[in-house]
């Protein structure tokens, strides 16, 4: 019995932990994180009850399986005392350690400014690349220091567009919302066609093409003229390497 409510207790705070994860990425949108999370935190405060009237010692449990330290976001979430402190680099104070990353965040800004945006997820995989000699920083330690970046006005910072889904500005940009909409669109695979957006929107065919075209003049997009649907426009900033290296194909 004990074994059961101690598995079914891990299986819940691993999930909370993941969910945090995947909404920290924008893989998750809001509305549904908020519904989704709250379950979960219930389902382990409910765990965790049982624990405690079966007299088992959950201070023990915790310790033992280092929560804090394997599940930071959910322990965090849960209010759960005693985290582990802030991981640190060999040599480094706190604020040396996010400039160092911060610095990383920059290289990968500047590098990609003309794009206007990257998605969050793609932008701290790049960071992650740049630094393979910090092997145990994390995404959330990344997305701590681009926060930090934009505070200190270098970079616009991360915006989520409507739907949930994040991006990091990497130049100031004033997106209208019908730029968001497509922006948003385009943001699970990288890159619409004319058809789509007509479609998405119930636009007419001038007016996403408008629309396109100002995002092609503001260098977020470029457009491939090459489909039967009369065109498919790419975003640089929201396509992953790995659908960078598939363009070709198409």
């Amino acid at each position: 019995m004990r074994d059961r409510i101690e598995t079914e207790l891990y299986a819940s705070i691993a999930t909370l932990d993941q969910l945090k994860k995947m909404y920290d990425l924008g893989a998750i949108d809001p509305r549904s994180f908020q519904m989704e999370s709250q379950a979960l935190l219930s389902e382990v405060r409910n765990h965790i009850g049982n624990m405690k009237r079966m007299g088992l010692d959950f201070d023990f449990f915790m310790s033992g399986e280092k929560i804090s330290h394997v599940f930071p976001d959910a322990a965090e979430m849960l209010d759960f005392r005693g985290q582990v402190p802030r991981r640190s680099y060999p040599g480094m104070t706190e604020e040396e350690y996010f400039d160092y990353i911060g610095l990383a965040i920059l290289d990968v800004a500047t590098e990609n400014a003309s794009k206007g945006l990257m998605g969050l997820a793609e932008l701290i995989v790049e960071v992650v690349r740049r630094l393979p000699e910090m092997k145990t920083v994390t995404y959330n330690e990344v997305i701590e220091a681009v926060n930090r970046v934009a505070q200190n006005g270098l970079i616009p910072g991360i915006r989520t567009l409507r739907g949930g889904v994040k991006v990091v500005e990497l130049r100031p940009l004033e997106l209208r919302r019908d730029q968001s909409d497509v922006i948003n669109l385009a943001a699970s695979k990288g890159h619409v066609s004319v058809e789509e957006v007509m479609m998405a929107f119930k636009w007419s065919e001038d007016h996403a093409r408008q629309v396109l075209a100002s995002l092609v003049d503001a260098g977020m997009a470029v457009a491939d003229i090459r489909f039967s649907t009369g065109g498919r426009y790419y975003f640089p900033g929201l396509r992953s390497r790995d659908q960078s290296a598939q363009r070709g194909s198409y």
